[in-house]
């Protein structure tokens, strides 16, 4: 099912419903902007791998991702986070994929925020020739019908583990099921507190996460907001005003501008 586009007339308008909206953590409204519209809710790690590729070599593929950032970034690390890095290969990997994602390594997540407002600048940051979008869903409502499948989809509650799922018991296999579902990283990055930031997995390798939100949720539970891109720097100024900005969001800024000119000599 296609998610629902919301259109405003003007900047104002849009604004006002962006403020008006709760960012209380039992409100519960995951939102995620992205600059770019014609992007599909893809993991990092899906934007790399090709589409044909076989899943047996995909699920290789972020394996020898995880076995490298723990040998490579352990040296970097403080203690709570080798905890969880711990390998070659760490017993717990859903637990290690959001400190993989926080340090920009291709994952199977996908970064959301609980504050609109974030979601917002992240919508307008970057391509001012595109129109961006806020895509958000209702965690609520989320959580209840993603608790109702887990046991169509194989999985099982553990009860060493306050009757919770264990997701590694099937994410990494080659026949998993393609549930989803929502992730928080255990490590208490400021970045991550800031943004208000937290992520949904996806069982299977190569799903777009916007099609499993959509099936698992009725159509008024999520939808899309367009960002026009005539709009962007006008947006970006005005969240100024309420220090919402790169620097306040623990975002980087000009060393983004440094990495494009750097990438555009290496072409």
């Amino acid at each position: 099912m296609s998610w629902q586009d919301k259109k405003f007339a003007t900047v104002d308008d849009l604004l006002q419903f962006m403020n008006s909206t709760p960012t209380k953590p039992n409100v519960s409204v995951a939102y995620r902007g992205q600059s770019d519209i014609s992007l599909h809710l893809l993991s990092s790690l899906d934007r790399l791998l090709a589409a044909d590729m076989h899943y047996e070599n995909r699920l290789a593929k972020e394996t020898a991702i995880i076995v490298k950032f723990c040998e490579l970034a352990k040296e970097f690390c403080d203690d709570t986070e080798k905890g969880y890095l711990q390998g070659p290969v760490p017993q717990d990997r859903i637990k290690a994929l959001p400190i993989l994602q926080h340090y920009n390594a291709p994952t199977r997540l996908l970064d959301w925020t609980a504050n609109p407002l974030i979601a917002l600048y992240f919508a307008a940051i970057h391509h001012h020739n595109k129109d961006g979008a806020i895509w958000w869903f209702k965690r609520n409502a989320f959580y209840d019908e993603v608790g109702k499948r887990w046991e169509k989809h194989g999985l099982r509650r553990h009860p060493e583990q306050d009757d919770g799922i264990d997701l590694n018991d099937t994410a990494f296999n080659t026949d998993g099921p393609p549930w989803i579902s929502e992730l928080n990283c255990l490590v208490p990055f400021p970045r991550i507190r800031v943004q208000q930031g937290f992520f949904t997995i996806a069982g299977r390798l190569g799903f777009e996460h916007g099609v499993l939100i959509a099936d698992v949720l009725k159509k008024e539970d999520y939808g899309r907001i367009i960002i026009p891109n005539s709009w962007k720097q006008q947006i970006l100024d005005r969240l100024r005003t309420v220090n919402i900005h790169s620097r306040s969001i623990d975002y980087p800024g000009a060393d983004l501008v440094g990495i494009h000119l750097t990438q555009e000599l290496k072409i």
